[in-house]
């Protein structure tokens, strides 16, 4: 006879206790008391350890649906109608693909960071981790991430995803603060992003994105014979997805949390994304925040690179056509501060791709490739494999045109990165013949001790090879191609000269329209007598 508990729990899915029995009440005809009894002693059920529900109630699932989308979506749909704080973290966390850095869920989860009767961050992570729901683990070129805990070590896919979501919201923020400067809703100098500092943007009790004082007239508090007391514009960001109502509660909570403290001045709450659910729409309107789009905010064409941007950072093996694109995503972004020095960061990896696999034979190509040993781990920003012959890690750093790569950055990448992955890569047994190559390419300068240490280490070593691809050296492999797209892009976006970049950058804003005239009353010709206004009958 199939059990009763188990095939019910199977045709209604992970739920709370109490749905539970209340489905042993109206379709079997147990009584209440038999219901919750067959419940509590049920064994073929898995009931979530440390976190209750009200009336004691405890999340119940089946083995077979730990993990899976329906486990998750029903999991934060309960703690959200029942604990925001716990919810709202699962949320976050969904909403963003599973992971993302540690430093991003103080801001994401809609906890205060410190407030009596709250839950903090911190407070919340642990707890999740003692339920076994998530985990730390330190992420390759990203940092110490939180995830959740059924998925296996990340993959370069994985990585990809979420470092093609940090770079588009980072130039995305960059935009943010650029229209929120320019139309004075902030104090210019004062608007703070997160990851610009050791601590994230805080206004009131909790972490944002984005936040900055304002002393606009429905902002600002003023007071007789006082300093006015500024106001706030706070702003959230995630892009990727068509955000549900959900996954824009914890958002929600922080804003309608942060109108009761009543010494923190009004604010403006924003929360920007690439498109929203009906029901998130509704939410968002219903509780006084303003749900914009990248395409309401900056124009159909930003809002297309941006998704572009991500798309490019998202490819694990380089196609064809990468010149192009990123030529394209840089016309369209680069006027945001800070942008262009952000994109030739995330995109320097991906141009180094598209010359090797241009000029020069090749089985494979791959970018951000992680390799872990002994507990650590380390990534290839483009592994080259050339099979029965040679593989190739190269390290790639863009830089702003003279930018000076720091020697400390050269000593880290010969003392530690070269041996781990060497220890690595020897456990793959397809590579036991080919000869080892690190290379380390930038677009920036060394300097002069800096070249010194790494010809020094290739001229020790006849293992494997060590050599360095500096700005010189791309210039040379742009002049020996006839690869116009590649000229371009190397010229116009890594490589021009300082000086010439800002004399276009100062023709640019000549271009810009220019400024209409102040307004004045123009006198009338001929002559009109004033006593034919004021003429009496």
């Amino acid at each position: 006879m199939p059990d009763l508990v188990e095939t019910t729990l199977k045709n209604i899915g992970p739920c709370v206790s109490t749905t539970l029995v209340a489905a042993l009440i109206k379709e079997h005809g147990l009584s209440a008391v038999n219901a919750r009894q067959k419940v509590s002693r049920a064994t073929s059920i898995k009931k979530l350890a440390h976190i209750l529900f009200p009336h004691r109630a405890r999340f119940v699932y089946l083995q077979s649906d730990y993990g899976s989308p329906e486990f998750w979506h029903a999991l934060t749909h309960e703690l959200l109608a029942n604990s925001v704080s716990y919810g709202g973290g699962l949320a976050a966390l969904m909403a963003r693909g599973g992971a993302m850095p540690v430093g991003h869920f103080t801001i994401a989860c809609g906890a205060p960071v410190a407030q009596r009767g709250h839950l903090s961050p911190a407070g919340i992570l642990e707890r999740l981790k003692a339920a076994q729901l998530v985990r730390t683990v330190d992420e390759p070129g990203i940092g110490e991430c939180v995830e959740l805990s059924h998925q296996s070590a990340s993959d370069a896919f994985e990585l990809a995803r979420m470092r093609a979501r940090l770079y588009t919201e980072q130039v995305l923020l960059g935009a943010v603060k650029d229209w929120a400067r320019n139309l004075g809703m902030v104090s210019y100098n004062k608007v703070e992003l997160r990851d610009e500092n050791d601590r994230q943007p805080k206004v009131g009790t909790f972490h944002w994105d984005l936040a900055g004082p304002s002393y606009l007239g429905p902002l600002a508090k003023r007071v007789p014979r006082a300093k006015p007391k500024p106001g706030f514009l706070v702003c959230d960001v995630l892009l990727g997805v068509n955000v549900s109502a959900d996954e824009l509660r914890p958002f929600i909570n922080k804003c309608t949390t942060l109108r009761s403290l009543t010494k923190v001045g009004a604010c403006l709450q924003v929360f920007v994304a690439d498109g929203y659910t009906p029901e998130a729409y509704a939410l968002a309107r219903e509780q006084g925040v303003m749900s914009a789009t990248t395409a309401s905010l900056f124009g159909l064409e930003v809002a297309k690179a941006l998704r572009e941007l991500a798309e490019l950072l998202r490819e694990v093996f380089p196609r064809a056509g990468t010149f192009e694109k990123i030529d394209a995503v840089f016309a369209q972004l680069s006027h945001i501060e800070g942008a262009a020095n952000n994109l030739r960061g995330a995109l320097f990896e991906y141009l180094v791709a598209e010359i090797v696999r241009t000029t020069s034979p090749h089985t494979s190509i791959q970018v951000n490739e992680v390799f872990r040993a002994d507990g650590s781990s380390a990534e290839v920003d483009v592994l080259v494999e050339h099979r029965d012959h040679a593989i190739r890690f190269i390290e790639c750093k863009g830089y702003r045109p003279g930018g000076t790569v720091p020697d400390e950055m050269i000593e880290r990448w010969l003392r530690d990165r070269i041996p781990l992955l060497r220890k690595a890569a020897a456990a793959n047994t397809f590579w036991h013949k080919c000869r080892f190559e690190f290379e380390f390419w930038t677009s920036g300068t060394l300097t002069p001790e800096a070249e010194a240490l790494i010809a020094a280490a290739a001229e020790r070593t006849k293992k494997y090879g060590i050599k360095l691809v500096s700005a010189r050296d791309l210039v040379e492999i742009g002049q020996a191609t006839n690869n116009s797209p590649l000229k371009n892009t190397l010229q116009e976006h890594f490589l021009g000269h300082p000086l010439e970049k800002a004399e276009r950058t100062a023709q640019s804003k000549q271009r810009r329209l220019a400024i209409p005239p102040s307004s004045k009353l123009a006198k009338r010709s001929g002559e009109v007598a004033a006593n034919e206004f004021f003429a009496e009958d």
